[in-house]
């Protein structure tokens, strides 16, 4: 008898802030929503708070996630 394994689904985020490129992350499941605040940890330890303005697909599992300061 064979076993089926639970695959994970993971997806990659571009994350942009005001047209500026912040970062990007791989993420299992699914993403952020419009209108979201997002707390965005940068690499060199400063939080910054955004607010989801759109969310651009890339391809299947790749999306340009669109953020304004708030």
């Amino acid at each position: 008898m064979l076993t089926k394994q639970k695959r994970k689904h993971f997806n990659i985020f571009d994350y942009f802030l005001d047209g500026y490129f912040l970062k990007w992350e791989e993420v299992e499941g699914d993403g952020p929503v419009c209108g979201q605040t997002l707390a965005i940890n940068l690499e060199n330890g400063t939080e910054v708070v955004t607010k989801v303005v759109e969310i651009e697909p890339i391809s299947e599992t790749e999306s340009r996630i669109l953020l304004s300061s708030c």
